[in-house]
């Protein structure tokens, strides 16, 4: 990663975490993003902590995050897209970090009934 590395010359040593954060607006549209967050190993935020960060951030932008999968390596952001819906999809550990199920179940049902004309 070219930032930790750049981090790591300066002597600073760095722990990166890449995502695809899975989110939707008030009209039912569905979208997805990668997203990294680099910190210093000592003060790795706990897993629920750094979740309901992002689920703010994406809040105040008036969007609801469904969910958050996160691909356990070092990745440069240009590679997340194919690690997480291209060729390297499934080339990589991953593990679900958060999963709004309930939000999940209502844009499910959305996406079954014809859009009104």
């Amino acid at each position: 990663m070219l930032m930790t590395d750049l981090l790591r010359l300066m002597g600073i040593p760095t722990v990166t975490r890449s995502f695809m954060v899975d989110y939707c607006d008030g009209h039912g549209n569905h979208f997805h993003s990668p997203m990294q967050v680099t910190t210093p190993p000592d003060s790795m935020e706990k897993d629920t902590d750094l979740t309901s960060r992002i689920q703010k951030e994406l809040k105040q932008k008036d969007y609801e995050v469904c969910s958050i999968l996160e691909a356990l390596g070092e990745f440069e952001m240009e590679e997340l897209e194919e690690v997480f819906n291209g060729k390297q999809w499934g080339k990589h550990p991953m593990r679900l970090l958060y999963l709004d199920a309930e939000l999940v179940q209502r844009m499910a049902g959305r996406a079954d009934k014809p859009q009104g004309r």
